[in-house]
């Protein structure tokens, strides 16, 4: 009988530490990390000695590059011209007179010997690209979870949906520089609070709505709430 005891609680230990399963699935399965990448892409755009216009079949040769890279009018583009080449500047502004007027941003680079071969502009695309998570992740079972912890899957909607709905990926690694400030009005503002003239908050009572009247056309100045409408 004691025998059978021991036998049925060893059983019943097994039993619990299979239910527990500790460390059967870790948060590391499930990173749920969105990865931005800085991509560097490069087309070398020739011309016949002495000439400030691209070489035969370099116009479609150029065009064929922007568009296999998917570029944008939000990425910017850079010349990087040979150095002590003096078709440079001749080169450069022809160029980017022709890309401008297909609507990118052109910008150049200070010239790098060696960087760049003799009667050549070099086309540099520079961008940010975000790769969101794999989703949905599952890897961790919904049930027998005794830890009470949150799904393998919990949060990938969200990275997932601010990956693809950023403008650019770049403001996800570096932050834009704040504009000017409203000096005045920031001044006057705390010369306000300090002096104890702040404006009370608006008070509302049950049945109270408030239509905000905006006339694009008229400008910001002819935004007013009305009160009862």
């Amino acid at each position: 009988m004691k025998a059978r005891l021991i036998l049925g609680l060893a059983f019943a230990l097994i039993a619990l530490q299979a239910c527990d399963s500790p460390g059967e699935w870790t948060a590391s399965e499930a990173p749920r990390q969105m990865r931005v990448d800085f991509q560097r892409l490069t087309h070398t755009a020739a011309f016949p000695p002495g000439g400030a216009a691209l070489a035969r079949g370099e116009q479609e040769s150029l065009a064929a590059f922007l568009q296999a890279a998917e570029v944008t009018p939000d990425d910017p583009i850079y010349l990087e011209a040979a150095a002590e080449d003096r078709m440079n500047t001749s080169r450069i502004s022809a160029l980017a007179r022709e890309l401008t007027r297909q609507g990118f941003a052109v910008a150049t680079l200070p010239s790098a010997r060696d960087a760049v071969p003799a009667n050549a502009l070099l086309v540099v695309v520079e961008r940010y690209v975000v790769t969101p998570p794999e989703c949905p992740n599952w890897t961790k079972t919904p049930s027998d979870d005794h830890d009470n912890g949150n799904a393998s899957n919990f949060g990938c909607s969200n990275l997932t949906n601010l990956g693809l709905m950023v403008a650019n990926p770049r403001d996800l690694v570096i932050g834009r520089p704040l504009g000017p400030a409203e000096a005045t009005a920031a001044s006057l503002a705390i010369q306000r609070y300090r002096t104890g003239q702040t404006a009370p908050l608006p008070t509302t009572s049950a049945g109270t709505t408030y239509n905000f009247n905006f006339n694009p056309s008229a400008g910001s100045g002819q935004s007013a709430p009305a009160a009862g409408q």
